[in-house]
């Protein structure tokens, strides 16, 4: 009798976090307007009842694909620490999210064609032409007030060496500053950096009202 018991308030437990998570995840999306599709949401905490009678959960995590507003697609992670049940909504203490661009989205720019990938070291690797000769310059994205902006270390033109700080460099990257959209639950973008899949914004934000 012990055993089945035990079972059924596991299986009741694991129930309730589902419902839970699809409860969140339809919060989420309605509150995105549409900007994040079909989120996936974990809740964390166990046992999953005890918190929930509780009005309070440790951590949700909170992933899924979104749109840049002139059409780039990223993937967003958000995790929410110390979420509270308030008014038939939630809040958070705290907001930490990452939004990452793949090279091949962020490649093409007009009708002008790059190819990016990670050039180590936290620098992005860019591949260009320049009448009929491949540039390849490598450059390290920095944030200043909600603008990503690309400082050249390195470049070459036909396999010779440039002056990475020479003007023409300069300008050539300048025209690929970007401007970070307007973020989620009213996030502040807080660093730019260069991995395996991409570009990725990381983001943050406290006291957080989902409702």
């Amino acid at each position: 009798m012990t055993v089945l018991v035990g079972a059924l308030l596991l299986t009741a437990d694991a129930l309730a976090r589902q419902l839970g998570e699809e409860r969140f995840a339809d919060r989420i999306a309605a509150r995105q307007g549409g900007g994040l599709t079909s989120p996936d949401v974990t809740i964390d905490g166990h046992p999953f009842l005890l918190h929930a009678a509780r009005g309070h959960h440790p951590e949700v995590r909170v992933t899924g694909d979104a749109r840049t507003p002139d059409g780039i697609p990223v993937k967003a992670e958000v995790d929410l620490h110390r979420v509270s049940e308030q008014l038939g909504g939630y809040a958070a203490d705290s907001v930490d999210a990452t939004f990452t661009a793949s090279f091949d989205a962020l490649g093409t720019a007009g009708d002008r064609e790059m190819r990016l990938s990670d050039a180590g070291g936290g620098r992005l690797r860019i591949e260009s032409g320049v009448l009929g000769m491949p540039l390849v310059i490598t450059a390290e994205p920095r944030l200043d007030a909600g603008v990503v902006t690309l400082h050249a270390d390195s470049a070459t033109l036909a396999g010779r060496t440039l002056d990475p700080t020479a003007r023409a460099i300069a300008g050539a990257l300048s025209r690929e500053h970007r401007q970070l959209p307007p973020l989620p639950l009213g996030m502040r973008p807080t660093e730019v950096t260069v991995g395996p899949d991409g570009i990725t914004a990381h983001a943050e934000a406290r006291w957080v009202n989902l409702t």
